[in-house]
């Protein structure tokens, strides 16, 4: 299971049975900063980085 990690979301997925499910409360943090970038902070992520994943999608 996974909940997104979005400020305001609160959705958990289940992998194993494909769909949403309802989830715990969990602790702090439930979201990264508002004013913070995604995928991660701007000035710590390559600026290429969607290409460098598709470079080594399936080399893992």
């Amino acid at each position: 299971m996974v909940q997104s990690f979005e400020p305001g979301e609160d959705w958990f997925y289940d992998y194993g049975s494909g769909g949403m499910v309802t989830g715990p409360e969990l602790a702090p943090p439930h979201s990264h900063p508002a004013d913070q970038t995604a995928p991660g902070p701007r000035d710590r992520v390559p600026h290429d980085w969607q290409e460098i994943l598709i470079r080594h999608r399936g080399n893992g």
